[in-house]
């Protein structure tokens, strides 16, 4: 039986390319709230699931490495880019329940391996839907369609975590993997049927003697492309590289110790589930009013307010740890209104950080350089969890909410260096168009 191939349509697009987000959503929200609440009960410190959660974000720190791979190897007769999504699905679910089903305690070497092995397949996928998406997608869909796709990343780590904790409060922990891993068999299923790679019409197969010396001809390539973004367009991008790698705001209540401590609270699996729902839609909400905002009264003055924002809830929280000797001296209610502050302000940063990011990228490597740019702050939220689980467990939980409202900074110091890339800057003579406000 043949089905219709919904990339030829407008909305059959929209929808494939929102699923295939999702889809990249659900492992994370599932790592970091369900799996993370589930450990932490089983006697899991909060050291390991820091490290676990880490884990979960490096591969997508390097997958600039591999990603020439794709475009290489063609997989023509398994269906090209499809080939690739297929196959990076198939794995992710295969992965996820050797992940779900491991004693973490006897033997967490082998936890982070295979969430490693599970996250070069999922960015892996995420290479793949991108290069499927620049050949399927019109110029003028571009945008509408990458604010699908990342509003349907929200979507799936809710999925993985709000939805999967209902499912592990109701049916227990075994049922929300079978939930997760049956979300991700119906778009690998809706995959299967409804989609082919538009850029396989017409196309002669290509022999791939050779591979290795085109693949490390385009890495030396990438790297040759960075250094003109970086070095030859003022001092801007390159203090970039240090701002990416600094924290984007507060980040203790986006970060694993926020699931452990909900447990340390006593909160059951319907409230961790509950609250991580409202936070998504907070967050999601927030990053299109912080956008909105920020470019009527200047993107990095309003991100400099996003973030100090984002320390409020945060100190509030780290005063109460500390008053009340630590978790005990913390309702319930009162951690549940600063994680929904917090999801708000941590929205408002999200879409005013990637526009900054934007403006010092250089237009001639803009794919390249911004990709970078993104591969470093995945390396920042990696190492954040590590550090913070680490510093849980030897001087408590106060000790480092206060240091992550501290450290913000840091970063707050470094964004009036940030100035735009000089060649995203318009031509001599270029008149832009008079603004509403000069009317």
């Amino acid at each position: 039986m043949s089905f219709r191939n919904l990339l030829d349509s407008r909305p059959g697009r929209l929808v494939t390319f929102g699923l295939l987000y999702t889809s990249q959503g659900i492992p994370l929200g599932f790592a970091a709230i369900t799996m993370a609440a589930y450990m932490h009960r089983q006697g899991v410190d909060t050291a390991d699931i820091g490290a676990f959660v880490g884990a979960f974000f490096l591969p997508w720190a390097f997958k600039w490495a591999w990603a020439p791979l794709i475009d290489l190897v063609r997989l023509e007769r398994f269906g090209g880019r499809k080939g690739w999504i297929v196959l990076c699905q198939a794995l992710m679910i295969v992965t996820l329940l050797g992940i779900a089903r491991l004693d973490y305690a006897a033997h967490f070497q082998w936890l982070i391996a295979l969430v490693l092995v599970h996250n070069f397949f999922s960015a892996t996928q995420d290479v793949a839907v991108d290069a499927l998406a620049i050949n399927a997608l019109p110029e003028h869909e571009r945008a509408t369609a990458n604010g699908v796709m990342f509003g349907s990343a929200y979507v799936g780590q809710g999925l993985g975590g709000g939805a999967a904790m209902f499912v592990s409060d109701r049916w227990g922990f075994d049922a929300s993997l079978l939930f997760v891993s049956l979300l991700l068999a119906v778009v690998l299923a809706f995959v299967l049927l409804f989609v082919r790679d538009p850029s396989l019409a017409g196309q002669v197969s290509r022999k791939v003697e050779g591979i290795w010396q085109v693949f490390t001809r385009r890495v030396r390539d990438f790297v040759r492309e960075l250094a003109a973004g970086f070095l030859q367009s003022g001092p801007g991008p390159m203090v970039g590289v240090l701002f990416a790698l600094l924290p984007m705001g507060a980040m203790a209540l986006a970060s694993a110790i926020s699931t452990t401590l909900q447990v340390d609270l006593g909160m059951d699996d319907a409230q961790i589930a509950e609250l991580n729902v409202y936070q998504t839609i907070l967050a999601g909400v927030g990053c299109v009013a912080g956008g909105w905002v920020a470019d009527r009264y200047g993107q990095r003055r309003m991100l400099a307010v996003w973030y100090l924002l984002t320390t409020l809830p945060t100190l509030y929280l780290a005063t109460l740890l500390s008053q009340g000797g630590g978790p005990s001296g913390v309702s319930v209610a009162q951690y549940y209104g600063a994680s929904l502050v917090f999801a708000w302000c941590m929205g408002m940063h999200n879409g005013t950080s990637a526009a900054v990011f934007m403006g010092l990228t250089n237009p001639l490597v803009a794919a390249t350089q911004f990709t970078g740019y993104m591969a470093l702050r995945n390396l920042m939220i990696s190492y954040t969890n590590v550090w913070q689980g680490t510093l849980v467990e030897s001087q408590g939980y106060a000790f480092v909410f206060y240091l992550d409202a501290l450290i913000v900074a840091l970063p707050v110091l470094v964004l009036p260096f940030l100035k735009p890339s000089m060649r995203s800057r318009p031509a001599p003579g270029y008149q832009p168009a008079p603004s509403l406000d000069s009317r």
